[in-house]
């Protein structure tokens, strides 16, 4: 127990480090706010959101089943990541495509157009980056793991910083993105060559067939989710303004930020919980439990801090005068979800350790209805803060849907999918 709880310390405090490499992003985030003004920004923040929603579509779950086969059998990973990189050249295609049709029936301005497309070929870059990170995160290497993903945002914000200040505004911004993510995933090719080899993509389609059907449920739950986190910012920017769109982005990504703390807790959990699952049920039990008792507790303090501090804390950040104290009470509404979203991201390790994936499909799709449904109907008539309302009640429900899905593996000594 001792070697397992240094192990899990010692693991814990090397992907702390690639969690707090998002203040980088967040640094980039308050440049662009600043830079660009809430209308501009609110054009960034609609085609991000768009890209987002690209990635989960590219990936679509497997990176979960990396980290979690890798994390099994790490023989398997040379076969698996190649195999991966294949799959994904067929589903970039594919979700490219769909992107490059959609975009110009949704918004009329060609630079958002433009904007959009950019950001999507970056999210495709950033699945391929996602594959190697979840491989070495498998393989328990978190130094490998933060290091990869300090290059890559470190590159986004100075390339980024630059074009902003270089007066080449949105179209700049979104190009030095491309531009930091073909370096970025170049650098993670070369470190992680000596573990696992040079990859190759292969085009087992055997192979393919099986890593999509055993992906199915986390690749659906990521889409779904993905919709469900950046929705809100389309429909936005499709039934409001841009200015709003940017101010319900700049309190978002405050609440993204600090959401990101029990992150740390599932990257860590989730290669340990899932050899538990196959070797030792009562500690995958206790593990668990620890893991959900500390994620309470972080949010009751992230949300009473933030809903205490919220103009403080947006006005430190993006400037006083500027046009994003309507920012204020958004953050403050999104704070309160701080209470469900924190035990989700412990609850999500524990789904997939214990190959409950139906469940976080179930749990996305019902929560993602529900926040799209009550958007629709709150957005036209309260703006920023209407989608933040919906965001907090979303969460509230996948919580509780998750947490009475999981509790059968606990329960059951046979565990298995409680679908």
């Amino acid at each position: 127990m001792t070697n397992q709880a240094s192990g899990l310390a010692g693991n814990a405090a090397r992907a702390s480090v690639a969690a707090a490499s998002t203040l980088l992003l967040l640094i980039l985030l308050i440049v662009a706010a600043r830079v660009l003004g809430p209308a501009e920004f609110g054009k960034f923040s609609y085609a991000l959101a768009l890209a987002m929603i690209l990635e989960a579509a590219v990936d679509f779950g497997l990176k979960e089943i990396t980290t979690r086969d890798v994390a099994r059998d790490r023989r398997a990973a040379p076969a698996l990541v190649a195999n991966a990189f294949g799959l994904k050249l067929a589903l970039a295609g594919a979700a490219a495509l769909v992107l490059l049709l959609v975009v110009p029936l949704l918004r009329e301005e060609p630079d958002v157009w433009l904007a959009c497309w950019l950001f999507g070929t970056a999210s495709i870059l950033r699945s391929y980056l996602l594959t190697i990170r979840h491989t070495f995160q498998g393989l328990e290497l978190f130094g490998r793991d933060s290091a990869t993903v300090v290059i890559d945002r470190l590159l986004i914000l100075l390339l980024g910083a630059g074009a902003l200040y270089g007066g080449y505004g949105l179209i700049g911004l979104a190009v030095s993105f491309v531009v930091a993510r073909v370096a970025s995933l170049a650098l993670a090719c070369a470190l992680v060559v000596e573990q696992i080899g040079r990859i190759r993509p292969m085009f087992d389609v055997a192979v393919w067939r099986r890593l999509q059907v055993q992906a199915l449920p986390f690749g659906a739950f990521a889409v779904v989710v993905s919709l469900y986190s950046y929705v809100d910012q389309v429909m936005l920017g499709v039934l409001r303004c841009d200015a709003e769109t940017g101010l319900y982005n700049a309190a978002y990504r405050i609440y993204e930020g600090i959401g990101n703390v029990p992150q740390v807790l599932q990257t860590v959990l989730i290669p340990r919980l899932a050899s538990h699952y196959v070797t030792d049920r009562d500690a995958h039990r206790r593990l668990s439990r620890a893991g959900l008792a500390i994620g309470v507790g972080l949010a009751v303090v992230a949300g009473a801090c933030t809903v205490v501090f919220a103009e403080r804390i947006v006005a430190v950040i993006y400037g006083y005068g500027t046009g994003y104290t309507g920012a204020v009470p958004v953050l403050q509404l999104l704070a309160l979800g701080f209470v469900f979203v924190f035990p989700i991201f412990v609850l999500h390790a524990v789904a997939l350790s214990a190959d409950a994936g139906r469940w976080l499909f179930r749990t996305a799709v019902l929560g993602c209805l529900v926040n799209v449904g009550m958007n629709l109907v709150l957005i036209p008539r309260y703006g920023p803060s209407g989608a933040a309302s919906a965001t907090v009640v979303g969460e509230a429900l996948s919580l509780t849907v998750l947490a009475w899905g999981l509790r059968r593996p606990h329960r059951s000594p046979a565990g298995g999918d409680p679908g």
